[in-house]
């Protein structure tokens, strides 16, 4: 088949999970045999290394647009039904790109990553008969919901119950549009339908490379955890920073040697880190070899408490043999269960319970190790992923 992918976004490096996802599928869908031509905004990154990445697999089309927040352009979009986060991404230079495009090309297959580029779905309409799919990283009303409900700032929480109550109609409206709307998890799915029962939805989650699954574990450093993440994305940095508050002075106070590594990129400077825990912890920052740095740290903590979708930051890890901590929240979308492949906990005492049982050796890890890695097996490589998609679409094109 012939697929055209747009995207927010340039998917390479792959160094979180949007880009992870994005990329993954082009990947995979390319070692089927599929023709890929690859559409995105260019937004920071580097022209040529993004080009030559993305040329091993794709026919890339790099469209020079930003798309960073402006307080200006929140306040303008107050007199929007169009959520904020949305309408920064209509852009004109797209629509010149769509519009010649199509008048030279055919394609099976449109693909739209995220919600932000759903709003295209009408011009693709009148240019070509292929069928058209959204793929959802996230649900963005649900986001929106936990972000607003949670935020302290009354102006943010002003804005963010305005944006949230957009959401509400707009992303069931947009997906509607599509003739199919591929979700993450199946917890944002059954959301979605809740919405809008009409919407022709489906699950495939996203994928992990199999290679982490050969990841050697090295000796442990006692009573060391691991936060992985970019400090850019606000849910990370919040459930980052209620753990330092709420959950890792106790930590301390129990386990004097205990570490805490805080890998990833983004702006840390904005953390607040009290001097009792600050010798506790080493802010590393993004590296490049991530696994081989963490195969001998002994817990990784992900204190989600907003967020929607999945966290392929914690399918990696499982694939790696690395023992997960995290929230209800962190789990949606995995089939893990509390003791038997991650632990899982909501309150800060929970947290200090899990972590203090943990330090004193009350579980089976390595049984845990190998349930984590024998449900990335059976359902999250790659391999796996990119033929549910192709099943969809030749249900869509109606390939036999």
């Amino acid at each position: 088949m012939k697929i055209l992918q747009i995207s927010p976004q340039v998917p390479v490096p792959p160094t979180d999970g949007g880009k992870l996802s994005i990329w993954g599928n082009t990947v995979n869908l390319s070692k089927r045999g599929h023709k890929i031509d690859f559409v995105c905004y260019l937004k920071h990154s580097n022209y040529e290394e993004s080009y030559k990445m993305l040329s091993n697999y794709c026919t890339p089309y790099l469209l020079k647009v930003k798309t960073d927040n402006s307080l200006w352009g929140a306040i303008i979009n107050l007199f929007s039904r169009v959520p904020y986060n949305a309408s920064k991404y209509k852009r004109k230079v797209l629509l010149k790109f769509i519009r010649n495009y199509f008048s030279k090309n055919e394609v099976d297959i449109v693909q739209v990553e995220h919600l932000h580029m759903g709003w295209i779905v009408d011009e693709i309409r009148k240019l070509s008969n292929a069928k058209i799919v959204l793929r959802q990283q996230n649900l963005e009303t649900l986001i929106m919901k936990r972000f607003y409900e949670r935020q302290k700032n009354l102006f943010l929480k002003y804005f963010a119950k305005i944006q949230y109550k957009k959401f509400l109609k707009f992303e069931p409206y947009i997906c509607s549009k599509f003739d199919k709307v591929i979700m993450i998890s199946t917890a944002d799915e059954a959301k979605l339908k809740k919405l809008n029962p009409s919407i022709n939805s489906t699950t495939i989650p996203s994928g992990v490379n199999a290679n982490l699954l050969n990841v050697k574990r090295g000796k442990e450093i006692p009573f060391s955890l691991i936060h992985i993440g970019s400090m850019d994305w606000y849910p990370n940095f919040y459930g980052l920073q209620w753990f330092l508050e709420k959950v890792y002075p106790r930590v301390v106070e129990k386990f004097p040697e205990s570490k805490l590594f805080i890998y990833g990129g983004g702006d840390t400077s904005k953390l607040k880190i009290t001097d009792e825990i600050k010798q506790n912890i080493n802010i590393v920052g993004f590296i490049d070899d991530l696994w081989e740095e963490i195969s001998d740290k002994s817990l990784a903590i992900v204190p989600l408490k907003i967020g929607g979708g999945i966290r392929i930051k914690i399918l990696e890890m499982l694939a790696a043999g690395q023992i997960i901590l995290t929230t209800s929240i962190g789990s949606e979308g995995i089939e893990l269960e509390d003791g038997k492949n991650a632990l899982i906990a909501n309150s800060a005492e929970e947290f200090n319970e899990k972590i203090t049982e943990f330090f004193n050796n009350k579980f089976n890890l390595d049984e845990m190790r190998n349930e984590g890695k024998n449900l990335i097996r059976k359902n999250y490589t790659w391999d796996k992923i990119a033929l549910r998609f192709e099943n969809e679409y030749k249900k869509l094109v109606k390939v036999l």
